[in-house]
C-alpha cells in the first residue's frame, strides 16, 4: 500500500481559541468547522486557498492526548499567507489584534513584499505577496 497524503491542515495549539479565531476570520478567512458545535471551542477550523488551518485549545490537547503543549513560548514555527497586498494584509492583522514583528519591507532582491505578525496567542504569522 502507497501512502499519499491527500489533504494538508496545519493545528495551531492555543491557549484563547476565541481570540485566535476572531483574529484569522479578521483577516477573512473563513470558518470551515467548529467542535464542539455549542459551548466553549475546544477545536475550530478555518480556511485560507485551500489549506485547513486548525485551530486547537491547548488545555484541552493536553487533558485528553498529554501532547504537553505550550503555546505562547518561543515560536519555532510560522504560517505563511501569500497575498496580493501584504501592507492591507498587515493593517488588518494589526486592527484585529496582533502584535507586530516585522512591519511590511521588500526583500533584499526586490522580487517579495512581506511582513511578520504574532496573532493574540502568539502564533507567527508572515503575509507574502510577489513584486
Amino acid at each position: 500500500m502507497t501512502a499519499i497524503a491527500s489533504q494538508v491542515q496545519i493545528n495551531l495549539f492555543c491557549a484563547d481559541v476565541d481570540a485566535c479565531l476572531t483574529f484569522f476570520t479578521r483577516l477573512g478567512l473563513a470558518e470551515a468547522f467548529r467542535a464542539p458545535t455549542t459551548g466553549p471551542i475546544e477545536h475550530v477550523e478555518v480556511e485560507a486557498a485551500g489549506i485547513r488551518i486548525g485551530l486547537t485549545s491547548a488545555q484541552v490537547a493536553n487533558a485528553l492526548v498529554g501532547l504537553g503543549v505550550d503555546p505562547g513560548s518561543s515560536p519555532s514555527t510560522e504560517l505563511v499567507l501569500w497575498c496580493e497586498d501584504t501592507d492591507a494584509f498587515y493593517d488588518r492583522a494589526m486592527a484585529a489584534g496582533a502584535t507586530s514583528v516585522v512591519p511590511p519591507m521588500d526583500s533584499p532582491d526586490g522580487r517579495l513584499h512581506y511582513a511578520w505578525v504574532r496573532d493574540p496567542d502568539g502564533h507567527q504569522v508572515k503575509f507574502v505577496q510577489k513584486r
